[in-house]
């Protein structure tokens, strides 16, 4: 029954194609516009940002440890996504994750460290109001004025006298804190907060000497630091001014400073996994090719030089071993993101005219999207490249690693119906409202009939084959493997699959 229902629908599609309309057809995707195409949009969508504004706080006086809510606009919604930046003439910024946050409200606890902000009276502590900036996907334009700032206050001394009730943790926690600066002051060729810069040098460049992250941007201030040091040339960079990576700047943890695709947090994260210390060995931000050059030498190396020019860069390695580039997991083919967004150069079976198609997302099931640092996402103990994401037989490998035009099928690892609409987990029911998913979706509608025009090709290859010729030139030569005059010539499954496609029904693999 289920080969039958799919075989009506595909059916039922070819019917209704008109003959004019195949003789016609466009040219299939050029492998050159369809990989400036896929340059394009091989990143997240940006959208553009605008500044957070304060509206008000609460309470106007408050005291080390406890809660200040902020109103406002335009904050970024969820723990720690924004940040709440404390200020005082004269001294280094302290920057502080929120602990709640939505667009327009937010929660942030005033830690321990801010204590080095008030201003001294009689060797203590004082009062001491501070000005705020909240930084979301920008930080905000300005300080708050005296009367939208709060009035910050020190924990109360610890009580001396015998039998006095015990230090509170942010009492234990603000002596330790001050304790740390005072040690970190006396000892500048230390790293009191090991973030691998000294305290010197973190001192006299505004940085946190007790806080590995400054900005609380979740990078640590040695990682921006160093990465900053490889883009600027080995020249000592000055962290509080930019455009380096920047361990003052909590809003530049999306950039790509060294232009190989990988966002600084990306970066950031395969370093850490690695272990790999400093100066930077791995996955500088500074650096395309951080460590050296890496020759490409073995044929899986290959799958894994997207450029093609025998050097893999920082995007182009295979961090956790799976067959998979980082770019691939974090940007490019391996994401949902990528899928949604690419815009193929022309529409299946269209008319040579309708441009910019995007493929209708299969929605009746959630996706994953893969961890580039560890090899096994899901847990199954199968790597990530033979693993199956879409459970339809084809392999993230052939779905993700590979384009269209490489692999020579239309692949999507997000599709269990493509590119085999008889797949063993191919919806058995198209939705009678409502746009249907690739490849069952409508293109077009016929000009003179006005019957719909599927994407599913008339004299579609079971699965369907993404040729490098015209539409109506595959069909007149047959099968995509009959055409001899492909660039990509005969299509050969074996490296990939383990079970060989019996040419009708089923997937490719086992």
């Amino acid at each position: 029954m289920l080969r039958i229902l799919r075989s009506l629908s595909l059916a039922l599609a070819v019917a209704l194609l008109a003959a004019p309309a195949a003789a016609n057809a466009a040219p299939a995707v050029k492998k050159a516009a369809s990989a400036a195409k896929s340059q394009s949009t091989s990143s997240k969508k940006k959208t553009a940002a605008v500044y957070p504004t304060v509206a008000s706080i609460s309470p106007r006086k408050i005291a080390i440890g406890q809660k200040l809510t902020i109103k406002g606009t335009h904050f970024r919604a969820g723990k720690g996504k924004s940040s709440v930046a404390f200020y005082k003439s004269g001294k280094a910024v302290i920057f502080v994750p929120a602990d709640s946050a939505t667009t327009s409200k937010l929660v942030v606890t005033v830690p321990a460290k801010v204590a080095s902000l008030l201003a001294q009276k009689d060797g203590s502590a004082a009062p001491t109001l501070l000005r705020l900036r909240v930084i979301g996907a920008k930080m905000g334009r300005a300080w708050t004025q005296n009367s939208r700032s709060p009035i910050v206050s020190p924990l109360p001394p610890a009580p001396s006298v015998q039998g006095a009730a015990p230090l509170t943790q942010q009492q234990v926690a603000a002596q330790q804190y001050l304790t740390c600066q005072q040690t970190a002051a006396a000892n500048p060729a230390g790293d009191q907060d090991a973030d691998g810069i000294t305290n010197g040098t973190e001192l006299a460049n505004r940085l946190d000497a007790c806080n590995a992250d400054t900005d609380g941007d979740t990078l640590t201030d040695g990682y921006e630091f160093w990465s900053a040091i490889d883009l600027n040339g080995y020249a000592l960079p000055y962290p509080g001014k930019r455009p380096w990576p920047n361990p003052l700047d909590p809003t530049d943890i999306n950039y790509d400073f060294d232009g190989d695709g990988l966002q600084l947090w990306q970066e950031f994260a395969l370093w850490k996994t690695s272990n790999s210390g400093f100066p930077l060995t791995q996955y500088s931000d500074g650096n395309q090719n951080t460590g050296g050059t890496q020759p490409v030498i073995t044929q899986a190396q290959r799958y894994l030089d997207l450029d093609k020019d025998g050097n893999l860069t920082d995007d182009e390695r295979d961090f956790d071993g799976d067959g998979l580039s980082n770019m691939t997991e974090y940007n490019n083919r391996g994401t949902q993101d990528w899928w949604r967004a690419i815009a193929w150069y022309e529409q299946p079976n269209g008319d040579g005219t309708n441009h910019s198609y995007v493929e209708p997302w299969y929605y009746l099931r959630a996706f994953s999207d893969l961890d580039p640092t560890d090899p096994d996402s899901d847990g199954d103990r199968v790597l990530d490249g033979a693993d199956d994401q879409d459970n339809d037989g084809w392999s993230n490998f052939a779905e993700m690693q590979l384009s269209r035009a490489e692999v020579g099928y239309r692949v999507h690892p997000f599709n269990p119906c493509l590119p085999d609409p008889h797949s063993r987990v191919c919806s058995r029911w198209l939705p009678l409202s409502g746009a249907a998913w690739a490849p069952f979706d409508v293109v077009r509608t016929d000009p003179v009939t006005h019957a719909p025009i599927y994407s599913a090709m008339p004299g579609d290859a079971i699965p369907f084959g993404w040729p490098q010729v015209t539409y109506a030139t595959w069909l007149g030569a047959g099968a995509p493997d009959q055409y001899t005059g492909s660039v990509f010539g005969p299509w050969d499954p074996t490296p990939w699959f383990t079970e060989a496609w019996d040419g009708t029904t089923g997937p490719q693999g086992a």
